[in-house]
């Protein structure tokens, strides 16, 4: 089995990763979010909420970090992973789960489950942007306004490209 350490705004950050994976049991982590919105962001925007990004997308203990981004504009998120994965992360994560309304209200986060062809879009155009050997996957629940389209919402995932589903 493996041991993921999971995001979660305001709470896990570089430090807390950092102390949890020096007490060891766990196999790799995801960062907190990085929103995308409308820009190309500037390196130092993903190293300040990735840190191990100086370390080879690893923690202090040697766990791989991947790094999760949220928002639903197809281009701008591939091209902002594409700039991400030239970091070196141990992989990139896409965020269609987060329930938080400010996130939601902008179509992004767990918002998307309602509409599966933009998930689809969106893994489609990260996976071509970044690199074959950096993983990518994908975080969702069951559904936002419902969870009836689950299971559409993870073929979609799967059928873009994606690595994992988390």
């Amino acid at each position: 089995m493996t041991i993921l350490l999971a995001p979660m705004e305001g709470l896990l950050d570089f430090v807390l990763r950092d102390i949890l994976t020096r007490a060891g049991g766990i196999d790799r982590c995801v960062s907190e979010f990085i929103r995308i919105t409308d820009q190309l962001l500037p390196e130092r925007v993903f190293t300040r909420i990735v840190p191990e990004l100086h370390t080879g997308g690893r923690t202090l203990a040697g766990v791989p970090v991947r790094a999760q981004l949220l928002g639903s504009d197809p281009v701008c998120l591939a091209e902002n992973a594409a700039r991400l994965a030239g970091l070196g992360p141990a992989g990139i994560d896409l965020n269609f789960g987060c329930p938080a309304k400010v996130v939601n209200r902008h179509g992004g986060g767990a918002a998307l489950l309602d509409e599966p062809d933009a998930i689809a879009a969106i893994v489609t155009a990260v996976r071509r942007a970044v690199p074959a050997h950096v993983p990518v996957s994908a975080k969702m629940r069951l559904g936002y306004s419902d969870d009836s389209r689950a299971v559409e919402c993870a073929l979609a995932i799967a059928g873009g490209g994606a690595d994992e589903l988390v």
